[in-house]
Protein backbone atom coordinates (compact mmCIF):
# COMPACT_ATOMS: atom_id res chain seq x y z
CA UNK A 1 0.00 0.00 0.00
CA UNK A 2 1.33 3.41 -0.95
CA UNK A 3 1.96 5.63 2.07
CA UNK A 4 0.56 9.17 1.77
CA UNK A 5 2.84 12.00 2.79
CA UNK A 6 1.04 14.87 4.63
CA UNK A 7 0.90 17.96 2.48
CA UNK A 8 2.69 21.10 3.58
CA UNK A 9 0.26 23.74 4.85
CA UNK A 10 1.83 27.22 4.50
CA UNK A 11 -0.99 28.90 6.47
CA UNK A 12 -0.48 26.68 9.51
CA UNK A 13 3.28 27.11 9.29
CA UNK A 14 2.96 30.89 9.28
CA UNK A 15 0.65 30.76 12.29
CA UNK A 16 3.17 28.64 14.23
CA UNK A 17 5.98 31.04 13.34
CA UNK A 18 3.98 34.04 14.57
CA UNK A 19 3.17 32.26 17.81
CA UNK A 20 6.82 31.36 18.38
CA UNK A 21 7.93 34.94 17.68
CA UNK A 22 5.39 36.30 20.17
CA UNK A 23 6.51 33.82 22.81
CA UNK A 24 10.18 34.61 22.17
CA UNK A 25 9.48 38.27 22.89
CA UNK A 26 8.31 37.46 26.42
CA UNK A 27 10.91 37.86 29.19
CA UNK A 28 12.20 35.06 31.43
CA UNK A 29 9.90 32.28 32.48
CA UNK A 30 6.87 34.05 30.94
CA UNK A 31 7.77 32.18 27.75
CA UNK A 32 7.06 28.83 29.35
CA UNK A 33 4.01 30.07 31.26
CA UNK A 34 2.44 31.48 28.12
CA UNK A 35 3.28 28.36 26.14
CA UNK A 36 1.60 26.24 28.80
CA UNK A 37 -1.54 28.37 28.72
CA UNK A 38 -1.71 28.08 24.93
CA UNK A 39 -1.59 24.29 25.20
CA UNK A 40 -3.68 23.49 28.31
CA UNK A 41 -5.31 26.83 29.21
CA UNK A 42 -5.29 28.66 32.55
CA UNK A 43 -4.71 26.46 35.60
CA UNK A 44 -7.71 25.69 37.79
CA UNK A 45 -8.26 27.90 40.81
CA UNK A 46 -8.81 25.77 43.96
CA UNK A 47 -12.26 25.88 45.57
CA UNK A 48 -12.32 27.99 48.70
CA UNK A 49 -14.41 25.34 50.46
CA UNK A 50 -11.76 22.71 49.75
CA UNK A 51 -8.96 25.03 50.88
CA UNK A 52 -10.67 25.71 54.22
CA UNK A 53 -12.06 22.24 55.00
CA UNK A 54 -9.81 19.84 53.11
CA UNK A 55 -12.90 18.25 51.51
CA UNK A 56 -13.14 17.95 47.72
CA UNK A 57 -16.87 17.84 46.98
CA UNK A 58 -16.29 17.24 43.25
CA UNK A 59 -15.18 13.66 43.99
CA UNK A 60 -18.85 12.85 44.64
CA UNK A 61 -18.27 11.21 48.02
CA UNK A 62 -20.31 13.78 49.94
CA UNK A 63 -23.93 14.70 49.25
CA UNK A 64 -24.91 18.37 49.45
CA UNK A 65 -28.17 20.30 49.65
CA UNK A 66 -28.30 23.97 48.61
CA UNK A 67 -30.65 26.48 50.23
CA UNK A 68 -30.92 30.25 49.89
CA UNK A 69 -32.53 32.93 52.05
CA UNK A 70 -33.19 36.52 50.99
CA UNK A 71 -34.36 39.69 52.82
CA UNK A 72 -38.12 40.19 53.10
CA UNK A 73 -37.94 43.49 51.20
CA UNK A 74 -36.31 41.71 48.25
CA UNK A 75 -38.81 38.84 48.41
CA UNK A 76 -41.66 41.31 47.91
CA UNK A 77 -40.19 42.45 44.58
CA UNK A 78 -38.50 39.25 43.39
CA UNK A 79 -40.36 36.39 45.04
CA UNK A 80 -38.61 33.72 42.95
CA UNK A 81 -35.05 34.96 43.55
CA UNK A 82 -34.19 32.39 46.22
CA UNK A 83 -35.46 29.51 44.05
CA UNK A 84 -33.61 30.89 40.99
CA UNK A 85 -30.37 30.95 42.99
CA UNK A 86 -30.90 27.44 44.38
CA UNK A 87 -31.54 26.11 40.86
CA UNK A 88 -28.61 27.94 39.29
CA UNK A 89 -26.07 26.98 41.96
CA UNK A 90 -27.30 23.37 42.11
CA UNK A 91 -27.01 22.99 38.32
CA UNK A 92 -23.43 24.29 38.30
CA UNK A 93 -22.48 21.96 41.15
CA UNK A 94 -23.88 18.96 39.27
CA UNK A 95 -21.89 19.87 36.17
CA UNK A 96 -18.77 20.02 38.36
CA UNK A 97 -19.38 16.45 39.59
CA UNK A 98 -20.83 17.26 43.02
CA UNK A 99 -23.57 14.96 44.38
CA UNK A 100 -26.27 17.52 45.14
CA UNK A 101 -29.98 17.28 45.96
CA UNK A 102 -32.27 18.17 43.04
CA UNK A 103 -33.32 21.83 43.09
CA UNK A 104 -37.00 20.99 42.48
CA UNK A 105 -37.03 18.78 45.57
CA UNK A 106 -35.53 21.59 47.65
CA UNK A 107 -37.98 24.13 46.22
CA UNK A 108 -40.96 21.94 47.19
CA UNK A 109 -39.58 21.53 50.70
CA UNK A 110 -39.00 25.29 51.07
CA UNK A 111 -42.57 25.93 49.89
CA UNK A 112 -43.89 23.44 52.47
CA UNK A 113 -42.10 25.43 55.17
CA UNK A 114 -43.93 28.58 54.09
CA UNK A 115 -40.79 29.90 52.37
CA UNK A 116 -39.13 30.64 55.72
CA UNK A 117 -36.01 28.76 56.84
CA UNK A 118 -34.21 29.79 60.00
CA UNK A 119 -32.21 26.78 61.13
CA UNK A 120 -29.80 24.55 59.14
CA UNK A 121 -30.72 21.71 61.49
CA UNK A 122 -34.08 21.63 59.70
CA UNK A 123 -32.25 20.83 56.46
CA UNK A 124 -30.06 18.24 58.19
CA UNK A 125 -33.16 16.38 59.38
CA UNK A 126 -35.12 16.73 56.15
CA UNK A 127 -32.43 15.58 53.69
CA UNK A 128 -30.01 12.65 53.69
CA UNK A 129 -26.89 14.76 53.08
CA UNK A 130 -23.40 15.32 54.43
CA UNK A 131 -23.37 19.10 53.98
CA UNK A 132 -25.88 21.95 53.90
CA UNK A 133 -24.75 24.83 51.67
CA UNK A 134 -26.58 27.93 52.87
CA UNK A 135 -26.57 31.12 50.78
CA UNK A 136 -27.69 34.03 52.98
CA UNK A 137 -28.32 37.18 50.92
CA UNK A 138 -28.29 40.37 52.97
CA UNK A 139 -28.96 42.81 50.11
CA UNK A 140 -29.87 42.78 46.42
CA UNK A 141 -30.43 45.68 44.01
CA UNK A 142 -30.52 46.22 40.25
CA UNK A 143 -30.44 50.00 39.84
CA UNK A 144 -27.46 52.29 40.13
CA UNK A 145 -27.46 54.57 43.17
CA UNK A 146 -27.71 58.11 41.82
CA UNK A 147 -28.59 61.54 43.18
CA UNK A 148 -31.31 63.78 41.82
CA UNK A 149 -28.66 66.12 40.48
CA UNK A 150 -27.26 63.34 38.31
CA UNK A 151 -30.70 62.76 36.77
CA UNK A 152 -29.77 59.23 35.68
CA UNK A 153 -32.66 57.12 36.93
CA UNK A 154 -32.40 54.59 34.07
CA UNK A 155 -28.98 53.15 34.89
CA UNK A 156 -28.66 49.47 35.80
CA UNK A 157 -25.95 47.98 38.00
CA UNK A 158 -26.48 44.87 40.07
CA UNK A 159 -25.19 44.72 43.62
CA UNK A 160 -25.55 42.02 46.24
CA UNK A 161 -23.88 41.11 49.51
CA UNK A 162 -24.23 38.21 51.89
CA UNK A 163 -22.66 35.08 53.35
CA UNK A 164 -21.84 31.62 52.03
CA UNK A 165 -22.13 29.12 54.84
CA UNK A 166 -21.73 25.36 54.87
CA UNK A 167 -22.69 23.02 57.69
CA UNK A 168 -21.44 19.47 58.16
CA UNK A 169 -24.22 17.09 59.11
CA UNK A 170 -23.37 14.68 61.93
CA UNK A 171 -25.38 12.45 64.22
CA UNK A 172 -25.11 13.33 67.90
CA UNK A 173 -27.08 11.41 70.54
CA UNK A 174 -29.25 9.91 67.82
CA UNK A 175 -30.14 13.27 66.27
CA UNK A 176 -28.86 14.77 63.00
CA UNK A 177 -27.35 18.20 63.58
CA UNK A 178 -25.65 20.78 61.34
CA UNK A 179 -22.24 21.97 62.54
CA UNK A 180 -20.59 25.07 61.07
CA UNK A 181 -17.77 24.11 58.67
CA UNK A 182 -17.40 27.06 56.25
CA UNK A 183 -18.34 30.73 56.50
CA UNK A 184 -17.25 33.50 54.10
CA UNK A 185 -18.69 36.84 53.07
CA UNK A 186 -19.27 37.74 49.42
CA UNK A 187 -20.08 40.84 47.38
CA UNK A 188 -20.99 41.05 43.71
CA UNK A 189 -21.13 44.13 41.48
CA UNK A 190 -22.22 43.76 37.85
CA UNK A 191 -21.01 45.30 35.63
CA UNK A 192 -17.94 45.97 37.79
CA UNK A 193 -16.68 49.13 36.09
CA UNK A 194 -19.73 51.18 35.10
CA UNK A 195 -23.53 50.88 34.90
CA UNK A 196 -25.47 50.19 31.70
CA UNK A 197 -28.45 52.05 30.32
CA UNK A 198 -31.84 50.43 30.75
CA UNK A 199 -32.91 52.02 27.50
CA UNK A 200 -30.53 49.85 25.51
CA UNK A 201 -31.02 46.72 27.58
CA UNK A 202 -34.28 45.48 29.04
CA UNK A 203 -34.36 45.15 32.82
CA UNK A 204 -35.50 41.50 32.82
CA UNK A 205 -32.61 40.50 30.56
CA UNK A 206 -30.15 42.37 32.77
CA UNK A 207 -31.68 40.79 35.87
CA UNK A 208 -31.13 37.28 34.48
CA UNK A 209 -27.54 38.10 33.51
CA UNK A 210 -26.89 39.36 37.03
CA UNK A 211 -28.41 36.28 38.67
CA UNK A 212 -26.27 34.07 36.41
CA UNK A 213 -23.19 35.99 37.52
CA UNK A 214 -24.11 35.52 41.19
CA UNK A 215 -24.68 31.78 40.67
CA UNK A 216 -21.27 31.45 39.00
CA UNK A 217 -19.50 33.27 41.82
CA UNK A 218 -21.23 31.40 44.64
CA UNK A 219 -21.10 27.92 43.11
CA UNK A 220 -17.38 28.24 42.34
CA UNK A 221 -16.67 28.35 46.08
CA UNK A 222 -17.38 24.61 46.11
CA UNK A 223 -15.33 23.30 43.15
CA UNK A 224 -12.09 24.07 41.33
CA UNK A 225 -12.66 26.42 38.40
CA UNK A 226 -11.01 28.58 35.76
CA UNK A 227 -10.12 32.12 36.88
CA UNK A 228 -12.83 34.61 35.96
CA UNK A 229 -11.93 37.80 34.13
CA UNK A 230 -14.38 40.71 34.44
CA UNK A 231 -14.53 42.80 31.29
Amino acid sequence: MERKIPQYNPGWARLCCVALLLLAALPGCSLFVMAGKMIIGDPLQPAQFKAMTGVDLSKGKHRVVVVCTIPAVVDEELSSLNIDLIEGITRRMKIAGIDVVNADQVARWVDDQGGVIRDPNEMARAFDVNYVAWIDLQSFSLREDVTREQNQAHLLRGRTQGFIRAFKVEEINGERVALSAFDVEFTTTYPPHQPVSEIGRKKLLFQQDFIDRICDQLAENFYDHRPRIDM
